[in-house]
């Protein structure tokens, strides 16, 4: 069943029918204000930190789901006929009046109910801490219409956890009250709970902001408390305050809402427009700004240059990178929904969504890291200084915090893995850019005192060699990559084979990077650590046919053919490719496994079979029902690592079944429930009745893996620190293709050839019509354009190389 398609362009996702089987968000922000909404309307709102920013309320696992959000009521002050310009929270009958356009930052919901044609379209300005509901009006019902028009939200304001588990006393903080001269609520509370973990000191403090919410024309009545608005025995779908009206009285105590009613007359065929806005002003700016924060968007006009604003900076953003490939479902991801959705990740870093309440966790290490491997290319500023928080959350031995609040705010949890990420960030940080002096920027360590970003990267480095367990590999802690094998190690603490593959992989990208600095033979316990651990996977961990996952408690191994569940893992077998493991037919044995035992069609499970009973000495994914999340899903995001091991053995016809399984449009949007235009976290595999529906959409690393392996190794334009390297892995069907990339200032225009239908390998490569030696191309000057033609040819040896 389909419920909604991308328009022709790509650049829209339509929602035909507004019933979808979940709730189908969109994120609007500028990287300081951020909010969701839904197709029907459903969302919440922060300021910087949904836990210590709330605006607005979300009830997540309520029913309905979905609700509060951003609501504007129409009411026929004649007829007394009540409707929302979203299909939620009222549900009109029939829904099919309805129609919702979720685009890059805004989301436009349109109808015509009751002879009264509407729009709203919901964004948050680039350069304002506010969000816009720009909504129009046009009379189509051929007779004078009297019309009342009421915003409304339900705040929150501050602390998310203690609104959601302390109501009964938290209340008695909220303020909310109208400004008659500013036509504005202002709302805010008294007491702020700053303290991220549960605690009873009680801090002596108020929310640091005013929430204000206004409207450009005159409000009629407003309402404040929500039990007045919505009336007893009632929820959003019936207010009673639509029908006895507003109270227009300022409270001091409860639960605090935003209603304003405008009051309208339209003749037939005429329009009204209406801009609502609902932002925060900091406290010691309030009086002295707030005249002048109201005064904007109060035009039609003004509302629609920021919106532009905001569309031009998503096209500038989404213009570094284009593709044109023989699959356009593929190009509408790769040109347009995997890099948004990237930079989403980026922005709002795990927290806030649908599945997340935004109050239990800040940002991971280790998902910050990744996440800065896609922004890079087009706002490698951003990247830099993302680079610069994590540095400021290690420590001096390379341990740094598995989540962090903010600086000086994280917690240590022991999962081994989380500090190599850093090396990832680093290393294509400068690959992209070849801003070499990052690596002398001096940033603090945890335990005092500071040192450079290279000396960070060192420090990353003694850590990965100093805890080896009895067979050379890194102990597992709390987990790796994968967080609910939490007890694997049992009393012995276990060994990471993943981890040993990873360590490897990213100790390369070091030594790569010594390299270049020609400081090598100042480090030789780099080299000495990572074949080490090398040499430690190949002489212990083989099962045979694949490698395997860990070593547990008593030496058991995790991941064997001996197992009853559990038999293999997907990371260690496509790690094993990305870490260059010398045995070239282990790699291509262990990848036929994987397709063998863990492909199903909506891509590769993350282990089978799924486990049906419990072990305490493996952990959480024994305890989760099988086919789901890490117990034999597919999950997405090391989905990703194995289109790029296939890209890595020259196998694109695999590379790329793999990438075009994992689409999320190419699963019936009935069973799939989640946005089938953004990867979700997992999806249900065949070991579970409910296999192909997807869940926790959009906060995923997939998608900045999925983009940068799409365009690094299927479409090959990867960056190196000599220049773009050019080394396409297609699939052998493909007579070839087109693409753009930008690259330290340059844009790249590339048009392949694959005249023998080959999977890799280039025959010839011309820069605007000279041969070029190789399949690196050296940067061209900032600002420049060059053309690039690519003939493919079958390779005279294996696959790329490793």
């Amino acid at each position: 069943m389909e419920f909604g398609r991308f328009s022709e362009d790509g650049r829209e996702f339509l929602v035909r029918d507004v019933r979808t089987p979940a709730p189908w968000i969109n994120y609007l922000q500028n990287g300081r204000y951020f909010a969701t909404v839904s197709a029907n309307g459903g969302g919440l709102s922060y300021d910087r930190s949904p836990l210590h920013g709330r605006i607005t309320r979300y009830r997540i696992n309520d029913v309905p789901p979905d609700r509060p959000g951003k609501y504007l009521f129409l009411r026929d002050r004649d007829t007394g006929e009540t409707w929302s310009l979203t299909w939620q929270p009222v549900g009109h009958e029939p829904a099919s009046d309805y129609r919702v356009a979720h685009g890059f930052g805004y989301t436009r919901a349109e109808a015509e109910v009751a002879g009264v044609a509407s729009s709203v379209v919901f964004f948050v300005p680039a350069d304002d801490d506010r969000e816009i509901w720009r909504a129009s009006l046009r009379n189509a019902s051929g007779r004078p219409r009297r019309l009342s028009v009421t915003g409304y939200v339900e705040f929150a304001l501050g602390h998310a956890l203690v609104d959601l588990i302390n109501q009964c006393d938290d209340q008695h903080f909220n303020r909310v009250l109208f400004d008659r001269e500013l036509n504005a609520l202002f709302a805010t509370k008294t007491y702020w709970v700053t303290e991220t973990r549960g605690t009873q000191h009680q801090e002596n403090k108020e929310w640091d902001r005013w929430a204000y919410f206004t409207v450009d024309r005159p409000v009629a009545a407003y309402e404040t408390v929500r039990e007045r608005f919505i009336g007893p025995f009632r929820d959003e779908s019936a207010p009673l305050g639509l029908e006895a009206g507003l109270s227009s009285e300022d409270m001091d105590c409860g639960n605090a809402v935003g209603a304003l009613r405008v009051d309208l007359e339209l003749g037939p065929g005429e329009t009204a427009d209406l801009i609502f806005s609902l932002g925060v002003i900091a406290k010691p700016e309030f009086e002295r700004t707030k005249a002048e924060v109201l005064s904007r968007y109060r035009t039609a006009a003004e509302a629609d240059a920021a919106l532009a604003a905001v569309r031009a900076e998503w096209d500038r953003f989404l213009g570094h990178t284009k593709a044109r490939t023989p699959d356009r479902e593929a190009d509408v991801f790769l040109n347009y929904w995997i890099p948004y959705q990237a930079k989403v990740a980026f922005d709002v870093g795990r927290v806030a969504s649908f599945y997340y309440w935004g109050i239990g966790r800040g940002f991971g290490f280790r998902d910050t890291a990744q996440d800065t491997i896609a922004i890079v290319v087009a706002d490698p500023a951003r990247a830099r200084a993302r680079i610069g928080l994590l540095a400021r959350q290690m420590r001096s031995d390379g341990k740094v915090y598995h989540h962090f609040y903010g600086d000086g705010q994280g917690e240590f949890t022991g999962h081994c893995d989380d500090p190599l990420w850093f090396i990832l960030a680093v290393t294509e940080y400068l690959k992209e850019t070849g801003d070499l002096e990052l690596l002398g920027s001096r940033e603090p360590f945890l335990d005092g005192g500071e040192g450079t970003v290279l000396e960070h990267l060192l420090a990353v480095a003694r850590f990965a060699g100093a805890d080896p367990g009895p067979h050379g590999l890194p102990r597992f802690g709390r987990g790796d990559w994968n967080d609910t094998l939490d007890y694997i190690g049992g009393r012995d603490g276990g060994e990471s084979v993943w981890g040993a593959m990873f360590y490897a992989a990213m100790l390369d990208r070091l030594l790569e990077l010594l390299g270049r600095l020609g400081i090598a033979a100042a480090h030789p316990e780099v080299r000495t650590l990572r074949d080490r651990l090398a040499a430690a996977v190949d002489a212990h961990a083989w099962d045979g046919k694949w490698y395997i996952r860990a070593f547990g408690e008593g030496d058991r191994r995790i991941g064997s053919e001996t197992n009853r569940y559990g038999k293999i893992f997907v990371n260690t077998q496509s790690w094993a490719v990305i870490a260059g493991l010398p045995d070239r037919g282990r790699l291509v044995r262990a990848m036929d496994s994987l397709r063998r035992r863990l492909g199903t069609p909506f891509g590769p499970k993350i282990c089978a079979p799924a486990f049906r009973e419990i072990d305490p000495t493996i952990g959480l994914i024994t305890r989760c029902v099988g086919g789901k999340k890490e117990n034999g899903a597919v999950f997405c995001h090391p989905a990703a690592w194995v289109v790029q091991a296939w890209c890595l053995l020259g196998e694109g016809d695999e590379a790329y079944a793999t990438f075009s399984s994992l689409l999320p449009g190419r699963v019936d949007q009935s069973v799939f429930r989640a946005e089938p235009y953004v990867y979700s976290q997992y999806i249900t595999s065949d070991e579970h009745a409910e296999a192909g529906r997807a869940s926790h959409s959009w906060q995923t690393g997939t998608a900045a893996w999925m983009y940068r392996v799409a365009y690094d190794h299927i479409l090959g334009l990867r960056p190196e620190y000599g220049g773009l390297r050019i080394d396409p892995v297609i699939p052998s069907s493909w007579p070839g293709f087109a693409a753009e990339r930008v690259f330290r200032g340059a844009r790249y225009l590339v048009e392949v050839r694959n005249p023998d239908g080959a999977q890799t390998g280039v025959r010839s490569i011309t820069v605007d019509g000279v041969p070029v030696e190789g399949t690196v191309v050296a940067p061209r000057p900032a600002g420049t354009t060059c053309r690039v033609a690519v003939t493919m040819g079958r390779p005279d040896r294996p696959g790329r190389g490793l």
